[in-house]
């Protein structure tokens, strides 16, 4: 069974990092192997070999989940855009409560932790905004040595921001105007491996990196580094709200919806037992 849940997770978390506005990192977080998959990131063997069995069916759901259902997600985007956008914000904001036991794991939040919390949540709705506006760079006409730095530069971001709860490393890309092009080189019948290795490597780099980086954080800075990462998930709330939301029969299943992915989150939450780092 415990193999079954690490496929699921591992599905989840790559179908949440093609979703922009979805944080992965997030995910991880909701079902509880967020500090699983951060230790083998940061190449530790003894996390690794500890939790081997754990990653590799992980990895596994991840790599379906990134490209077998792409698909699947462009359609449900494409035909209940609402209903998918407020099943994931159940989802969010049902891992709520697990971010703050996690924070309050080993002490309590203080005044100044409002600071990180509104300095990020206010990232995050700047970001949306940009999105929505229009404000983001095209990869259309990038060629040569720019197009590859372009793509690798845009990986290595979005993986960092990818291992961050509340931050959607594909929302990066939309900003920086790779994220369409990205996605249409993955499709199973036109693979465009000059977007592709450029992009895998940068992502590598950046988990890797990223990885050590929120680790070193947490241990030195913890209660500081999830209240900021507090302010991301609320903030990813408003990136994420369905544009059609309204008095409508789409906004009402979309209802049930949210009330669903937040009953999915907090109850597993609920039951995930909080590793101080």
């Amino acid at each position: 069974m415990q193999y079954l849940l690490a496929v699921i997770y591992g599905i989840v978390f790559g179908i949440a990092n093609i979703i922009p506005g979805v944080s992965g990192g997030t995910m991880l977080v909701v079902f509880g192997c967020y500090d699983k998959v951060c230790g083998a990131l940061t190449l530790n063997l003894k996390e690794i070999k500890k939790n081997i069995v754990f990653l590799v069916f992980f990895g596994i759901g991840f790599v379906t989940g990134l490209l077998g259902f792409a698909i699947v997600i462009k359609w449900l985007f494409g035909n209940f855009p609402i209903e998918t956008y407020m099943f994931f914000m159940g989802l969010i904001a049902g891992s709520i409560p697990l971010i703050i036991r996690n924070a309050t794991a080993k002490d309590k939040f203080r005044p100044i932790c409002a600071i990180p919390f509104v300095l990020s949540l206010g990232l995050v709705v700047w970001l949306a905004m940009l999105e929505q506006s229009g404000t983001v760079n095209s990869a259309a006409n990038a060629e040569g040595i720019a197009a590859f730095g372009l793509f690798l530069f845009a990986g290595f971001v979005a993986a960092v921001a990818m291992i961050i709860p509340g931050v959607s490393g594909s929302f990066i890309m939309v900003l920086l105007g790779t994220y369409e092009t990205v996605i249409a080189s993955i499709h199973i019948h036109s693979l465009n491996f000059e977007v592709i290795i450029p992009t895998a490597i940068g992502v590598l780099a950046g988990l890797v990196l990223g990885a050590r980086l929120i680790t070193f954080l947490l241990k030195k800075f913890r209660l500081m580094v999830f209240s900021a990462i507090l302010g991301l998930v609320v903030g990813s709330l408003y990136a994420i709200f369905p544009s059609g939301f309204g008095l409508n029969s789409d906004t009402m299943i979309g209802g049930a919806a949210l009330i669903a992915g937040f009953a999915i989150a907090y109850i597993v939450g609920k039951h995930t037992k909080v590793e101080e780092t």
